[in-house]
């Protein structure tokens, strides 16, 4: 079953984004596909996972949910796609009993892939999320993601350095 999922990964990557210069530098879905993977908060496993596989339709879907110690916790869904010659990621966030939404209704927090190589990719906020970002960087089995939002004016650096779930040694 696991060379069976790989040889549809591989097939996957292959078909996905264009090829055009402004995706040189690895901002294709096939150039994104080092973020496929289940991974896991580092310092504690038990409190926060994301995971991202390739979907049907030359999309990766990405899922995470984090409880903080003390805290009610939260889940997002992500989606990253070519739209036109734009890598763009869409991404949705909802309290832990999944019963309200942070994000409106019709307005997901929307990203542009900017900067990407082998290993690395930077996603910058579009419309009101503009001046955010959301950086990706995988070093072997290590997964490190920031955030640099602006909450009401105010800049706030979040970090999560994940590992990849020992179920999961892609």
């Amino acid at each position: 079953m696991k060379n069976s999922y790989l040889i549809s990964l591989i097939a996957a990557l292959a078909l996905a984004g264009s090829t055009s210069a402004s995706h040189a530098a690895g901002c294709t879905l096939a150039g994104l596909g080092w973020m496929v993977g289940d991974w896991q908060n580092a310092s504690d496993p038990e409190r926060a996972q994301e995971r991202w596989v390739v979907a049907p339709g030359d999309v990766l879907m990405g899922s995470a949910w984090e409880f903080p110690k003390g805290q009610t916790g939260y889940a997002e869904v992500m989606t990253v796609k070519q739209v036109g010659d734009a890598t763009t990621m869409a991404l949705r966030h909802f309290d832990g009993g999944l019963s309200r939404a942070w994000e409106e209704r019709d307005a997901a927090m929307m990203f542009a892939a900017s900067a990407c190589d082998g290993q690395s990719a930077v996603f910058d906020g579009q419309g009101d999320h503009a001046g955010e970002h959301l950086t990706y960087k995988r070093s072997g089995d290590r997964l490190l993601i920031t955030g640099d939002f602006l909450h009401h004016g105010t800049p706030d650096h979040e970090e999560w350095q994940m590992v990849r779930a020992a179920a999961d040694r892609r």
